[in-house]
């Protein structure tokens, strides 16, 4: 199951809710799946997604609030829907709308408390909304944290974030295909978002995959700086073997004197050992033969 079905499953309503909440989620589903129908000289509301839980929800919640009767199914390539005819449209149209018509269905005006709003976001979210976390790789990191609430207009999608700005939420709006997009990106925005939404696992998910990621972030970085440490290393000795050939080639390597030509041989002799090796090897300290090398790469380098 993906990030987006889990954080679905966590934000239903359920029987805790009250009931302006349940109206709330309601108003959000029929203000994002919802359409005006005409056929055979009847009106319909009708509700459609291409998945069955958020109609399922809608039915569901109908049910409970209203005494329409509605109409359920799938087919005729259209998904799954629920619709209501003539009377019991009018009257659904009253209930989560106010009365004002199709356009301003499922609007925020009347929202006036945060537990509203976190409700009709929740519904907005199981209607059309989608999320992703990122995983908890290393070399995923480029891969950022994802939340967003689709919309089929522009000033549906305005309101909507105008409404989580109400709730301290930072979020955006862009254009996506036929649709408008209500997001958030960073990690922290995402994880606030999910926290208003109630999917407290997720948010939970969210910080566990934060602090892995910095763990392994911590050391990477130990191994890179090791690896840069073991070649700085290797060159640098590289370079003390090359200052030892030149004065060998140009004559001046028997004018050294005894410690510094054993230093230039227990050099050629252990070209992999580090600086404490070769001390520990001759038996001098490291400061000493750190010295040494440093007499033996200026004089080599000036030949």
């Amino acid at each position: 199951m993906n990030i987006t079905d889990r954080v679905k499953e966590q934000i239903l309503i359920n029987d805790e809710d009250y009931q302006e909440e349940k109206k709330a989620f309601l108003c959000a589903l029929v203000k994002c799946m919802g359409s005006i129908e005409f056929e055979g000289g009847k009106t319909y509301l009708t509700l459609e997604s291409k998945n069955q839980l958020p109609v399922i929800t809608a039915v569901s919640l109908i049910k409970e609030l209203t005494d329409v009767e509605v109409e359920y199914g799938n087919g005729d390539g259209r998904g799954y829907y629920v619709r209501a005819e003539g009377k019991g449209a009018a009257q659904l149209f009253a209930f989560v709308g106010d009365g004002r018509g199709v356009t301003d269905l499922g609007d925020t005006d009347g929202i006036t408390s945060r537990t509203q709003a976190a409700a009709y976001a929740r519904g907005v979210f199981l209607a059309g909304g989608s999320a992703y976390i990122p995983s908890a790789k290393v070399e995923e990191k480029s891969v950022g944290y994802h939340v967003e609430f689709l919309f089929f207009g522009e000033d549906a999608a305005t309101e909507f974030q105008k409404l989580l700005e109400r709730c301290e939420l930072k979020t955006h709006v862009s254009k996506k295909g036929n649709y408008y997009s209500v997001y958030a990106k960073s990690a922290e925005a995402v994880s606030d978002v999910l926290a208003f939404l109630g999917a407290t696992d997720s948010v939970l998910e969210i910080a566990e995959v934060s602090i892995t990621r910095e763990m392994n972030g911590v050391a990477n970085r130990k191994v890179n700086c090791g690896v840069a440490n073991i070649n700085k290393c290797q060159d640098n000795i590289m370079r003390q073997v090359e200052a030892i050939e030149n004065l060998k080639a140009s004559g001046e390597y028997e004018k050294l004197d005894d410690k510094l030509k054993e230093t230039c041989e227990a050099r050629l002799a252990n070209t992999n050992a580090t600086l404490k090796e070769l001390a520990k090897i001759m038996g001098i300290s490291k400061s000493g033969l750190n010295h040494r090398l440093a007499k033996i790469k200026q004089l080599g380098e000036r030949k």
